[in-house]
C-alpha cells in the first residue's frame, strides 16, 4: 500500500513543464488499505493513454484481465465479481467506469482531483458493497485564467475546458468521442464497429474559502453491432442466418454536490439523479432495461477532542426498474451483453425499491496508535431487510518509517433489482455478507523507497451467481491473498513500482470466475531530458477461469444443439502478459505546449487468447485470441499557459 499522498490538486493550473509532484506526509487515511493514484503515475503510466481510471487494473489486489477482451473493462477487486463493486464520483455511485472493452474510462483524468481504490476492509462510511469501493474526486481548484485542451490519439479525440468567471465562479467542461468506427470497415465480428462517447460539464459557486457549491452534468454512451455467433464456428448455413445482436448502454447524471468547514469541522454532501438505459435487440429477441435512480448523502467529518474525531452520515436512494424481454430461448453467445437474454425467459415488468443506510465512526489517537472503530445500518423496502456491520481497524506507527496495520469487519450488499425481478430473478434472495480481516505492513527507506505487505482474507455468504438458463442463486465463497508492492522515485526525474499478489477464490468449492492465483505488475518512468518521457510497464497474470463444453445434444424439436457443460470454471485461458512502451516529447511557448506521444502494446503470441468459442455442434473448440502488437499514437495542445519563454 503507498504510504503517502502524492498532492497534485495545485497542478492543474500549473504549467506542465513547472508540474512538481512533491511528497508532503505519510497519507492519513482512516482506512487500512488503500491506494491513492498521483498525477505523474497516471500521465506516465505505459499503457493507460493518461487514463487514471484505467490505471487502477494494475494495482495490487485487482485481476489482470485480457487486452481487447469481454472481460478487459472488468474490476474485480480481491476475488470479488465486479458488479459486488461500487464505482463513486463524489460520493454519489455511477453506472460504469468503462467504455467499451476498457477503451477509456467515462471521467477525463485532468478534471479528477483524486481516485481511490479501497480492495477491501474499509471504514463504515461507504456500504452496500462485498468488494471493494473506486472512488473518484472530481477537482475543486479555482484556475487563475482560462485554459482549454485538445486531445486526439488512435482511439478518440476530445476537449477539455476550464474558465472562472467572477470571482466566486468557475465553469469546467469537457467531450469526447471514439471515431474507429468512421475508418474500420468489414470487421468479421462488428457490422457497426463500437463507437463511445462522454460529456462532463460543471459550474462551481465558491462564495468563501469555507463553502462550495458545484452542479456537476456527466453523460456516457456506448453502442455497437455484432453477431450473436462467431462466424468462423458456424457450419455454412448457420453463417447464412447469424443474426446481429444492437447493443446500447447510457446513462445520464445531474449532481448538486458542497462542502462546507465549520471551524474544525466539516460537512460534505450530494444529491443526485441518474437515467441509464440498456437495450439489446435482433430478430426474435429483445432486452430492454430502464433504470431510474434518485440518491443523496451527507457526511460530516467533527472534531471533538484533538486526539478524537467523530464521522458520521447518512444515504439514501430510490431506485426503479423497468423491463422487457422477448425471447424463444436462452442465448449464451450473449452472456457478457444481456443477463436477461442469458436467463431466456420473456418478461416486462417494474420493480422499485427503497434504500437507507447510516453510520458512525471514531477516529481516536493515542500516541503511536491509531483506531476506527465504527457501525453501519442498511436497509432495503424489497427485500425487507436490515443489516447493521461493525467495523474496525487499527494502525501502529512503530518509527517514522514504519507501520502495521489491522482491520477485520463485516460488509453486507443488497442483490440488485435485475435480481430481485419477480419473473426473471428470485425475490427472496438475501442480501450478501461478506466477513473480511486484512493484516499489512509498511516500511520506507530514506523516505523514497516504500515496501508494504499485506495479507487478507473473505468468508462469505449468499453472493449472487447466474448460469445459461438459469436465474440467480445464493452461493457460499471464501477469498485469500497475499500482496507485495514496492515504490521508488526521484522527484521529476523516475519512478519506478513493483507488485507482486499470490490468491484463491471459490464459489461452493470451485473457482470464481475471477480467480486469479497469481499476477505481477512492473511499471517504470525516465524523464530522460526536461521534454522527453520513455516508460515501460510489463504486466503477467494466470488466466481466469471459464466452464468447459464437454459435449452436445441434439435437440430435434429445435433443430440446434445443446451445449454440455463440464465441472464450474474447471478449465482455464493460458497465462497472460502484455508489454507496453511509452515515450513522451513536450515542447512549450509562451502560452501554449504541445506533446506528442507515442505507445506500443505488445501481447506474445499464445498470451493473446480472449476467450474460448465451439463450433455449432460442440464438437470442436477454438482459442479467439486479440492482436499481437497495437501502435498508438497521440498529440495533446494545452492553451492558456502563463507566459514563459519558447523553445
Amino acid at each position: 500500500m503507498s504510504l503517502f499522498l502524492l498532492s497534485w490538486a495545485a497542478a492543474e493550473d500549473a504549467p506542465p513543464a513547472k508540474l512538481e509532484v512533491v511528497v508532503e506526509a505519510r497519507r492519513d487515511a482512516p482506512v487500512v488499505a488503500e491506494h491513492t493514484l498521483d498525477r505523474e503515475r497516471v500521465l506516465l503510466t505505459p499503457g493507460t493513454f493518461e487514463d487514471a481510471v484505467r490505471l487502477v487494473q494494475s494495482l495490487p489486489g485487482v485481476a489482470i484481465t485480457p487486452e481487447y477482451s469481454p472481460t478487459a473493462g472488468d474490476i474485480a477487486v480481491r476475488g470479488a465479481d465486479p458488479r459486488e463493486t461500487r464505482y463513486l464520483l463524489d460520493g454519489i455511485e455511477i453506472p460504469y467506469l468503462y467504455h467499451f472493452n476498457g477503451y477509456s474510462s467515462v471521467i477525463p483524468t485532468r478534471l479528477l482531483d483524486e481516485l481511490q481504490l479501497l480492495p477491501s476492509t474499509f471504514g463504515a462510511e461507504h456500504g452496500n458493497a462485498t468488494g471493494g469501493i473506486v472512488d473518484a474526486t472530481s477537482t475543486w481548484t479555482r484556475p487563475e485564467a482560462a485554459r482549454a485542451s485538445a486531445n486526439v490519439n488512435f482511439v478518440m479525440i476530445g476537449t477539455e475546458a476550464t474558465a472562472p468567471s467572477g470571482d466566486d465562479w468557475t465553469v469546467r467542461a469537457s467531450a469526447r468521442r471514439s471515431f474507429l468506427d468512421l475508418v474500420t470497415r468489414d470487421d468479421p465480428q462488428y457490422s457497426a464497429f463500437p463507437i463511445f462517447a462522454d460529456g462532463f460539464g460543471r459550474l462551481e459557486y465558491a462564495p468563501s474559502a469555507d463553502a462550495r457549491w458545484a452542479l456537476s452534468l456527466v453523460g456516457a454512451s456506448d453502442e455497437y453491432t455484432r453477431f450473436a455467433g462467431e462466424p468462423d464456428q458456424l457450419d455454412p448455413y448457420e453463417q447464412t442466418v447469424n443474426p446481429s445482436f444492437a447493443f446500447r448502454k447510457q446513462y445520464g447524471l445531474a449532481q448538486l454536490s458542497h462542502r462546507h468547514l465549520l471551524g474544525a469541522n466539516r460537512l460534505d454532501g450530494a444529491v443526485a439523479a441518474t437515467s441509464y438505459g440498456i437495450s439489446g435487440s435482433m430478430p426474435g429477441a429483445l432486452d430492454r432495461q430502464d433504470l431510474l435512480r434518485v440518491q443523496g448523502r451527507e457526511d460530516a467529518l467533527l472534531l471533538v477532542k484533538p486526539w478524537f474525531h467523530l464521522a458520521v452520515g447518512v444515504e439514501g436512494r430510490y431506485e426503479s426498474l423497468a423491463l422487457e424481454v422477448q425471447t424463444d430461448r436462452a442465448w449464451s453467445e450473449l452472456a457478457r451483453e444481456s443477463a436477461l437474454l442469458l436467463r431466456g425467459v420473456s418478461a416486462s415488468e417494474t420493480v422499485e425499491r427503497v434504500m437507507g443506510g447510516a453510520y458512525a465512526e471514531a477516529r481516536l489517537r493515542a500516541g503511536p496508535f491509531r483506531f476506527v472503530p465504527g457501525v453501519r445500518a442498511d436497509g432495503d423496502t424489497l427485500t425487507g431487510r436490515t443489516v447493521v456491520d461493525p467495523r474496525f481497524n487499527a494502525r501502529w506507527k512503530i518509527g517514522e518509517d514504519e507501520q502495521l496495520r489491522l482491520a477485520a469487519g463485516q460488509y453486507s450488499q443488497f442483490p440488485d433489482l435485475l435480481h430481485l425481478a419477480p419473473e426473471v430473478g428470485d425475490p427472496w434472495l438475501p442480501p450478501s455478507v461478506s466477513r473480511q480481516a486484512a493484516l499489512g505492513f509498511d516500511y520506507a527507506i530514506a523516505h523514497r523507497w516504500e515496501l508494504a505487505f499485506d495479507v487478507y482474507g473473505k468468508l462469505s455468504e449468499d453472493l449472487v451467481e447466474t448460469e445459461v438458463g438459469e436465474g440467480p442463486r445464493s452461493v457460499d465463497g471464501t477469498a485469500w491473498g497475499v500482496e507485495v508492492e514496492s515504490r521508488y522515485r526521484i522527484r521529476q526525474r523516475f519512478f519506478a513500482s513493483a507488485s507482486v499478489a499470490a490468491s484463491r477464490s471459490e464459489h461452493d468449492g470451485h473457482p470464481s470466475d475471477y480467480d486469479q492465483p497469481w499476477a505481477v505488475n512492473l511499471v517504470g518512468s525516465w524523464n530522460v531530458r526536461p521534454t522527453w518521457n520513455v516508460g515501460l510497464r510489463y504486466r503477467a497474470s494466470a488466466g481466469l477461469p471459464y466452464t468447459p463444453i464437454v459435449d452436445g445434444t441434439f435437440l430435434a424439436a429445435s433443430d440446434q444443439y445443446e451445449a454440455v457443460l463440464g465441472e464450474p470454471n474447471s478449465a482455464r485461458l493460458p497465462f497472460f502478459q502484455k508489454v507496453d512502451v511509452h515515450v513522451q516529447k513536450d515542447w512549450r511557448f509562451r502560452t501554449w505546449s504541445l506533446a506528442l506521444y507515442g505507445e506500443l502494446w505488445f501481447v506474445p503470441p499464445g498470451n493473446n487468447v480472449m476467450y474460448e468459442v465451439w463450433s455449432y455442434d460442440y464438437d470442436a473448440q477454438q482459442s479467439v485470441a486479440g492482436p499481437v502488437v497495437i501502435p498508438l499514437l497521440g498529440a495533446r495542445g494545452e492553451w492558456g499557459l502563463p507566459a514563459s519563454g519558447g523553445e
